[in-house]
């Protein structure tokens, strides 16, 4: 019996820090996610154009386009660092034009520098 314990005990222990390296990946992957709020988004033809540029990007990982709130959340790599310029560039490529742009670097609506 004392066997037995010591095994559900082990297998317990190992699916709890499991969970929690689940958690912790979840979390820094939404801190670090970029949302571009655009002037005008309204067809699934501009939204996947729109994501195709960001795709282009290196470190971007996936992007997400909402027609209802006219925006883009990129999400990059594990490890990557996107720089909030090229990515406001992408969406002008992509002929819109992005008028926020919120992600880790901070809060931009006006091209940013870096």
């Amino acid at each position: 019996n004392f066997i037995m314990f010591r095994v559900y005990l082990c297998v317990a222990l190992m699916f709890a820090f499991s969970a929690c390296l689940i958690s912790q990946s979840r979390a820094a992957t939404q801190t670090m996610k970029t949302t571009i709020t655009l002037e005008v988004l309204s067809c699934e033809g501009c939204a996947r154009n729109v994501a195709a540029k960001l795709l282009e990007i290196r470190g971007v990982s996936n992007v997400k386009t909402d027609l209802k709130t006219k925006s883009a959340t990129v999400i990059p790599k594990a490890e990557a660092s996107l720089s909030p310029r090229q990515l406001w560039e992408a969406v002008e490529k992509a002929g819109k034009k992005p008028i926020k742009l919120q992600g880790p670097s901070g809060t931009f609506t006006s091209k940013p520098k870096m």
